[in-house]
């Protein structure tokens, strides 16, 4: 009988060493709900979307609740618990799909993605003109293109809203 337990306990930690380190992720931060954009899912329109928010939310819930029950030595809600972890995660997961999925359907993204694909040539172009005139010590050049990769730099800035709001304007 006691082989028996021994056995059980050490299928449980063994299959809790993910979760431990899951855990762990989420007590440094988790998936964050600011910042910058492209940093760990920080920030931006994306990582904002209410449902994600929500499903981080529970997964986070989920994670501290497991936490709860290890530390008060509830071995018997451990299970459960990370049931509903690899449930909340299960969701997240599919949402962020559904939402990938609704991102590659929009027009308006779509529209937006390439507007800031021209925007980004224009500015490399600029930049080269720039260089090349530079070094040509043409100044009244460089004026100019230091004028023309300003304006490009805010086109860019203002298409990037463009695409952050048709974003956020996806629900799921």
């Amino acid at each position: 009988m006691q082989l028996k337990s021994i056995i059980v306990a050490a299928a449980l930690a063994a299959a809790s060493i993910p979760l431990v380190a899951s855990a762990q992720f989420f007590q440094h931060g988790g998936f964050g709900h600011g910042g910058m954009h492209g940093k760990g899912m920080r920030g931006g329109p994306i990582a904002s979307n209410p449902t994600l928010v929500a499903d981080r939310t529970a997964l986070e819930s989920a994670f501290s609740q497991l936490t709860s029950d290890a530390r008060a030595g509830n071995t018997s809600a451990i299970a459960g618990d990370q049931a509903a972890i690899t449930s909340a995660l299960g969701k997240l997961q599919s949402d962020r799909a559904a939402l990938a999925t609704a991102i590659q359907a929009s027009a308006a993204v779509q529209s937006a993605k390439a507007a800031l694909k021209a925007d980004h040539l224009a500015i490399e172009k600029d930049r080269v003109q720039l260089r090349s005139d530079q070094i040509a010590g043409n100044t009244a050049a460089v004026d100019a293109d230091k004028q023309a990769l300003t304006a490009d730099m805010t086109k860019v800035r203002n298409d990037f809203k463009t695409l952050s709001d048709a974003i956020a304007a996806i629900t799921i």
